[in-house]
């Protein structure tokens, strides 16, 4: 699969997602992953590069290299920047605290929800002449605890999932479709 390198960091997200739309119409990456492994990868690679476009401390040389490879029952990922880099176990600490914070706010996550969605993760911080490097597989989420995530539906028809909303209280079932209307 081919390398894509971005160096206008301001467009760096929208030309992610015009790369994974890419990989929607078909191919290795869809054979491997799925349609909905598909929207897990695209979600897993937009948070971190979303991460660095505003939080990571770049020099005069600004760029982002993705490479992805299918490789069997997975998809092989590797992001590489320019950027200062961070304490990757420590950014990932204070995002787990922020779950049980009162109050917590919606942002803050995008670590943990790459941590969850992808396996065989490592993040190696750059060194001198060294690039901060994350690397990650992934597989088809079928049958996992992320089968639901982009079809909620189907987790509402299913009266074996147990589902709650954190503090002890069921959800309502999902309401019944509405018939179509008649003329």
């Amino acid at each position: 699969m081919p390398t894509y390198a971005f160096t206008d960091l301001d467009r760096a997200v929208d030309r992610l997602h015009a790369v994974c739309d890419g990989w929607a119409g078909g191919g290795p990456l869809v054979d491997i992953l799925g349609v909905d492994g598909l929207h897990v990868l695209r979600l897993t690679l937009h948070e971190w590069v979303a991460n660095l476009v505003q939080h990571a401390a770049f020099g005069d040389d600004r760029e982002i290299v993705l490479a992805v490879e299918a490789d069997g029952d997975a998809v092989r990922c590797a992001v590489e920047d320019t950027s200062a880099g961070f304490d990757f176990a420590d950014q990932i600490e204070q995002q787990r605290a922020l779950l049980n914070a009162p109050g917590p706010s919606e942002r803050g996550r995008g670590l943990l929800m790459l941590v969850t969605c992808a396996e065989e993760l490592e993040y190696r911080p750059a060194g001198p002449r060294v690039r901060q490097r994350l690397a990650f597989a992934m597989r088809n989420p079928a049958g996992s605890s992320l089968a639901g995530l982009f079809r909620p539906a189907d987790l509402a028809t299913d009266p074996s999932l147990v589902r709650s909303m954190g503090d002890g209280h069921s959800c309502p079932p999902a309401p019944a479709a509405s018939p179509p209307p008649t003329r």
